[in-house]
């Protein structure tokens, strides 16, 4: 009695220690969780990359706009310069027809766009006021400067071209107003051009902001400031309405990012929207040019998101957590087969306490079946963890990128993560359906002609691109699962048209020989073979007698043929020779008819 006590305390112990096994563990909890970790690590540098990437852009956009500003405006003072060489040429005696003739070789609206005009200044000592009118009036009668001041000397607009546009502005006296006489003399006593501060033009009719560009002309070289002062003749200039020379300079549709241009206080150009500082990025520059500083605000416009969007970072993320979620699933696969395992184990017992020879048999099947799972675990982690280690090692690679790693290098090292999560995928589906094999099996009359036949039809199409001959010979009607005798014959054929030789054409043939109590099929190939070293070893799960690189495949096809082939109740083996080809032998016992 006592020792039957004991045995019955073992039992349950061991029972309860089986029950606990098929349970999700903290092992596998933290694989889980360093994988999600990992997950997030390479998702947020990914996203750290595509921001810097994108701010990057951003910055090399808003300083070719600044430099295409500059640009313009350099432009526009050789303009300057060149009407001032022509008024030294003609010895600054240059009458209304000459500047028309020269303002219209320069081509103004085709090769300086948003220019308003171009024009000239003169200077005019009060005294000399009725000498000037007396010459302008030669050629325009009704010609006046305007308006009154109290200054001893003028600074009227003797010409603009086009006149049509700019008539407002003819014989108007810029001495009148601060804004231009500080830049006048100021162009003056440097010799150098100079830019008005913030004006409404008099021929603007929608009154916005602008300017006056302008370029001195002297009676003779001068060198000294008191020489500038003395031989100071005028000015060739050109007005500006800011809003047009920003159309002219910069096309909306050919750019991403909005503007704004300031001098001082007052806004000259203005299309950034009210909220932009919490919609993207923004940036300041500070330009000194021709006497003035503009502030220029540059900021990224919808259009710049919608061309710099990198969905990169999202796919990482979606991949690994598809990884995850099939890693989780595999964990519960394997744990819902064990507990499939240990409940039928214990139905078995409860059915066979009047058997002591079926309670053996019982639980050497549940032994050998916990065998198989710890060996299949085993397995499964050590192959698993090759992707794994490869996501682990580029992951890395990534976080510890100083910088110094090329955009080609990031997105070859990208490209491993995505192919090593592409394997891990492949082998985790392959996973699942050889746990997908149950212990339950059912017999029915099958027609083994019709099903091969179904079957070729199937495999037509992988059949007819391996240019393979496939012949069946004569099939019996015999009691087996038909599930898994397909999948059987299915993987044997699938797994001889995958190893064909490539000198030759391909052949498989399948047969089925009647014996005494049982039924022998046979698939039969002219494929490369298999070294007699390894005729038991391929049937093991993930054994590969190749690289992936060479023949695709995730080592599982023949170890799930070994596991149908148990299951119907028969036995599997091959028989081959390295060059010639394999033939697959299975069993099938013979059911009542």
């Amino acid at each position: 009695m006592p020792s039957t006590t004991t045995e019955q305390q073992e039992l349950a112990n061991e029972r309860r220690s089986i029950e606990r096994s098929g349970r999700l563990h903290g092992a596998h909890w933290s694989v889980l969780a360093l994988s999600l970790v990992l997950t997030f690590f390479v998702w947020q540098y990914a996203e750290r990359q595509a921001h810097d990437k994108r701010e990057g852009r951003f910055q090399r956009y808003s300083s070719q706009v600044v430099g295409l500003i500059q640009e313009r405006l350099h432009k526009y003072e050789d303009a300057l310069w060149a009407g001032v060489a022509a008024k030294h040429s003609h010895s600054q005696a240059m009458d209304l027809a000459t500047w028309r003739r020269f303002s219209s070789a320069l081509h103004i609206s085709d090769k300086y766009p948003g220019i308003n005009g171009i024009g000239v200044i003169d200077y005019v000592p009060r005294e000399r006021l009725d000498d000037y009118l007396t010459t302008q009036r030669r050629d325009r009668p009704t010609y006046k400067v305007h308006p009154q001041h109290t200054l001893p000397f003028l600074l009227p607009i003797t010409f603009i071209m086009p006149e049509e546009k700019n008539a407002a502005a003819i014989g108007l006296d810029v001495a009148h107003e601060a804004n231009r006489l500080r830049a006048a003399l100021n162009a003056r006593d440097s010799g150098e051009a100079q830019i008005t501060g913030p004006i409404v033009l008099v021929q603007d009719a929608n009154k916005t902001p602008g300017f006056l560009f302008y370029a001195p002309f002297y009676h003779q070289h001068s060198e000294t400031l008191d020489e500038r002062r003395a031989n100071f003749a005028g000015m060739v200039y050109a007005p500006f309405v800011v809003a047009e020379l920003m159309r002219g300079t910069l096309e909306q549709q050919q750019r991403d990012i909005f503007l704004r241009i300031s001098d001082g206080d007052t806004v000259l150009y203005d299309e950034l929207p009210e909220n932009i500082k919490a919609q993207g990025l923004l940036v300041q520059y500070t330009l000194n040019i021709y006497g003035r500083e503009w502030q220029i605000a540059t900021a990224s416009s919808p259009s710049f998101w919608r061309n710099t969007d990198d969905s990169q970072p999202k796919v990482i993320l979606i991949c690994a957590l598809v990884i995850d979620a099939m890693l989780l699933l595999l964990f519960i696969s394997l744990s819902r087969a064990h507990r499939r395992s240990f409940n039928f184990a214990q139905r078995m017992l409860a059915s066979s306490e009047k058997n002591a020879a079926a309670l053996t048999q019982t639980i050497e099947k549940l032994e050998e079946s916990n065998h198989q799972l710890e060996r299949f675990a085993f397995i499964a982690s050590h192959d698993l963890r090759e992707p794994l280690r490869s996501l682990g090692n580029y992951s890395e690679l990534l976080r510890s990128d100083d910088g110094s790693m090329t955009d080609e290098q990031r997105s070859k090292a990208i490209g491993f993560i995505q192919a090593a999560a592409k394997r891990m995928d492949e082998l985790l589906t392959a996973l699942l359906n050889y746990s997908r094999i149950d212990f339950s099996y059912q017999a029915e009359t099958v027609d083994c002609a019709k099903l091969l036949a179904e079957l070729r039809d199937d495999l037509s199409q992988q059949l007819a691109d391996s240019l393979v001959d496939i012949r069946i010979g004569a099939m019996p009607t015999i009691q087996v699962g038909r599930n898994e005798i397909r999948q059987l014959l299915q993987n044997l054929i699938t797994n001889a048209i995958k190893f064909r030789a490539k000198d030759r054409a391909a052949q498989v043939k399948v047969e089925c020989i009647e014996k005494k109590d049982r039924w022998l099929f046979s698939v039969c190939d002219n494929g490369i073979g298999i070294d007699s070293a390894h005729r038991n070893a391929i049937f093991d799960v993930f054994k590969r007698l190749h690289r992936h690189e060479d023949i695709p495949g995730s080592g599982i096809g023949l170890a799930s043929c070994k596991k149908l082939s148990k299951l119907m109740g028969g036995e599997i083996w091959v028989e081959s020779e390295v060059g010639k080809g394999s033939c697959f032998y299975f069993t099938v016992p013979k059911g009542k008819e």
